[in-house]
């Protein structure tokens, strides 16, 4: 049993339900507000970009991000980590995303894509996954895992 008496099933289960509808709505949703088309009108269809300004919003001070093999955690190390200069010309085209809810109060949604870093640059696969969990202030990421595929 978790928050409020609920089994950890039903607690994501309403977690999830409360903010997105469906698993399909869950992991769409959120991937949405972490990446965004890029201007104008998402060309080459489906390029995107990292959302900067409220990405951190995201975040809480526990939160932890490993990008490759660098781990950082809180909220203004994520923001200095997704915001570094190299990032900054960055486009992201999302090719999948699969969500499984967690026992316990989290979601796990995984996103796999390909990731450019300059118009000539090669595209380079990846994949993102992020733990989702939820307090007061609404949902926010408690795990986040970017990792180049090569």
């Amino acid at each position: 049993m978790c928050a409020k008496g609920l089994p950890p099933d039903e607690l994501a289960s309403q977690f999830a339900s409360k903010y997105y509808g469906d698993l399909q709505a869950d992991r769409d949703s959120f991937v949405k507000l972490y990446y965004v088309c890029s201007p104008p009108a998402c060309k080459p269809p489906g390029v995107m970009h990292l959302r900067q300004s409220p990405l951190t919003t995201f975040q809480r001070e526990n939160s932890t991000l490993t990008f490759e093999s660098e781990t950082c955690q809180g909220v203004e190390a994520i923001r200095q980590k997704w915001t570094a200069p190299y990032l900054d010309t960055a486009r992201y085209q999302i090719t999948t995303t699969n969500a499984q809810r967690v026992s316990g109060d989290f979601v796990m949604i995984l996103v796999t894509g390909l990731i450019q870093l300059t118009e000539n640059d090669a595209a380079i696969p990846f994949a993102h996954s992020f733990l989702i969990n939820m307090d007061s202030y609404g949902f926010f990421c408690n795990n986040d895992v970017f990792k180049l595929v090569y």
